[in-house]
């Protein structure tokens, strides 16, 4: 995706070009006056390299793509505005204050600047997604609406439907909701068909076992892995004892990381360890090795390198993915799916935190519905409190989340009873499929 600029003499003028050049569904970022004139951007798809816009005066030659390098010198934001136009971003040298130089023990880490670039990088990658993402929604937004507009949808569920709009359920999941409350003649009636078809599609066929051996713990960054892993060892602790539990931060130089997690592990009274290297992980999975549960606890860059040394190191080493709640759906892609299949392994489970924090986990249902097949282990709140922990936490409860943003301040829901909405599971499970393949078209 890249960014193209154009000028005109009003909004509309700039609109209406923007369309003819680039279709009705162009997405506009930004507009703004400038000496006079209304100036437009907007993102549009990547051309080809031997494609080039001629009728466009703005548009830029195609670039030919090549390996990403390492700049040590270029901020985040000119990586951002460099990326989103096609562009690499300008390398500089990298500058060490002259008094740094000196003092041995006063020397910035060696690797704490490439850490920095490559966090960059990553960011500027996941924004990119977003935007795409968003176009792809708008599309099927679009095509939603007209089928939309050809079915009749009860007054008395209107409330539902406009409160799942409020609520940023994703269109294709909310299509398919529509489709099965239409005809329901209460608020109530509507909701519970929405608990009961959500609640049977996401049912899982086994859980994990024990919670014993080489635990990973793996995420974005500001998941919140340190603290589910530390209330994970707690959880254990309780069960086992604090000698027979470990934590082991992984490569993870973020400032203040390591005190955090020190300040954690002592406050469960359980031993923490440090590794900058994969040797050094290496000889700690060693001397731990009788240790009941040990607990790695990985950075949120370079993720997927992380957890292919911790597999080579240890290939028994069982990986869990941590996600908030209101995770959007590129996270959720990249995590379950995109990062399990380039480090050729198999999430064991996901935690979902940050359960208070989330307005609706529907990114998350939505994926879960069409391909995901990771059970739930636990889910916890974004507070800083180890006990806040729900360990079998289970999809239904995650249903009972989303759909309390749905519910009218009068209305109350029952429990799930057999019925229709629970017998055309089966169905609604092979239509979401089908709706979440054309999304990600």
């Amino acid at each position: 995706m890249e960014l193209k600029r154009i000028l005109a003499r009003d909004t509309r003028s700039a609109t209406e070009r923007a369309m003819s050049l680039y279709g009705p569904d162009v997405l506009i970022i930004a507009n703004h006056r400038v000496g006079g004139q209304t100036e437009l951007v907007v993102a549009v798809e990547k051309a080809d390299a031997n494609d080039f816009d001629l009728d466009n005066p703005f548009a830029k030659a195609p670039v030919v793509q090549q390996e990403p390098t390492v700049d040590l010198g270029a901020s985040f934001g000119d990586h951002l505005g460099q990326a989103l136009q096609g562009k690499e971003a300008p390398r500089a040298p990298v500058r060490v204050d002259p008094l740094l130089r000196s003092d041995p023990f006063v020397q910035p880490e060696p690797h704490a600047a490439q850490r920095d670039e490559v966090r960059s990088k990553e960011i500027v990658a996941f924004v990119v997604e977003e935007l795409a993402a968003l176009r792809r929604e708008f599309r099927v937004s679009q095509q939603a609406a007209e089928w939309q507009s050809s079915q009749p949808v009860a007054h008395a569920v209107q409330s539902v439907v406009q409160a799942m709009h409020q609520a940023g359920v994703p269109v294709g999941l909310r299509t398919l909701l529509i489709d099965s409350i239409k005809d329901q003649a209460s608020p109530q009636d509507a909701l519970q068909v929405i608990r009961e078809l959500l609640t049977a599609s996401l049912k899982r066929a086994g859980e994990p076992g024990a919670f014993e051996g080489v635990h990973a713990i793996a995420g974005p960054s500001g998941s919140g892995k340190t603290l589910m892993a530390a209330r994970l060892a707690l959880h254990t602790a309780a069960v086992c004892g604090t000698d027979k539990v470990a934590l082991i931060s992984y490569q993870d130089s973020r400032i203040g990381a390591w005190n955090q997690t020190q300040m954690l592990s002592a406050q469960i009274g359980i031993d923490c360890f440090r590794a900058q290297d994969a040797s050094t992980l290496r000889l700690l999975l060693s001397e731990l090795s009788q240790r009941t549960l040990v607990l790695i606890d990985t950075p949120g860059v370079q993720m997927i390198e992380r957890i292919q040394e911790i597999k080579n190191i240890q290939p028994q080493c069982i990986m869990h993915a941590v996600l908030p709640a209101d995770a959007s759906a590129v996270s959720v892609q990249r995590i379950l799916q995109d990062a399990a299949a380039r480090a050729q392994m198999v999430w064991y489970s996901l935690m979902i935190s940050k359960l208070d924090e989330a307005t609706a986990p529907w990114a998350l249902l939505q994926f879960m519905c069409n391909e995901s097949d990771v059970p739930v282990l636990s889910a916890a709140s974004g507070s800083e409190r180890l006990t806040d922990l729900v360990m079998g936490f289970t999809t239904a409860q995650l249903v009972n989340l989303a759909v309390t943003q749905l519910m009218p301040a009068s209305t109350a829901l029952v429990a799930p009873v057999s019925g229709q909405a629970t017998m055309d599971a089966a169905a609604f499970h092979a239509r979401s499929q089908t709706i979440g393949a054309r999304t990600h078209a």
